[in-house]
């Protein structure tokens, strides 16, 4: 009986022992979503800031371009002398292409991190469902082990029982004080049990 015992645990075990590692391996794939929409969020927010930074930077050159025809207008030449050293010291890069590139990156990049956080949303769902499936699986199966240990102990106990009033007799009992004693909770003058004889 233990050793079958033993043996029905171990299977058990092993069997958890699995349904765990699956669980483990679901929960990664949970954390792979999570920084999937972590990816999403971040490609996002360098395209924002590049967007804003291209932006600034045409905004002043228009500024200095346009400070430079109001001083031209003026006759200022210092002045334009002055604003055209900084608008040389700009970028050459800074134009209104990379500018208007800069809000189709932006926009496309806001594109893909809501499908990314769609993709992320609709499969951590399911690994969600999954999981809980997993954690009920395991409870299953341990309630279904434990089940059948204690059916399996109790027909241990009537066969138990079974032998101890087939082996013992009345005189044997009446031998070590009466039925009365082996009851709890009765009386000593209650009735005396019988037992059968063999």
């Amino acid at each position: 009986y233990l050793e079958s015992r033993d043996y029905e645990l171990t299977k058990l075990l092993g069997h958890v022992g699995n349904l765990l590692e699956d669980y483990e391996r679901r929960v990664e794939g949970i954390e792979s979503f999570v920084f999937m929409h972590c990816v999403g969020i971040q490609l996002e927010k360098h395209f924002s800031q590049t967007r804003a930074s291209a932006l600034a930077a045409w905004e002043k050159k228009t500024d200095i371009t346009t400070a430079i025809n109001i001083a031209t207008k003026k006759r200022l030449p210092l002045l334009v002398t002055e604003l055209q050293a900084k608008l040389e010291a700009l970028s050459p890069q800074v134009s209104h292409t990379t500018v208007k590139e800069a809000k189709e990156k932006h926009l496309t990049s806001k594109a893909i991190k809501t499908e990314l956080e769609n993709l992320a949303n609709r499969r951590f769902q399911r690994a969600k469902e999954v999981s809980a499936e997993r954690a009920v699986g395991i409870m299953t199966i341990w309630s279904s082990y434990e089940e059948a240990l204690a059916a399996e102990e109790q027909h241990v106990l009537e066969r138990i029982v079974s032998e101890i009033e087939h082996t013992l007799s009345v005189q044997d009992v009446e031998a070590d004080g009466g039925p009365h004693k082996f009851i709890s909770g009765t009386p000593s003058s209650a009735k005396k049990v019988r037992y059968a004889e063999v």
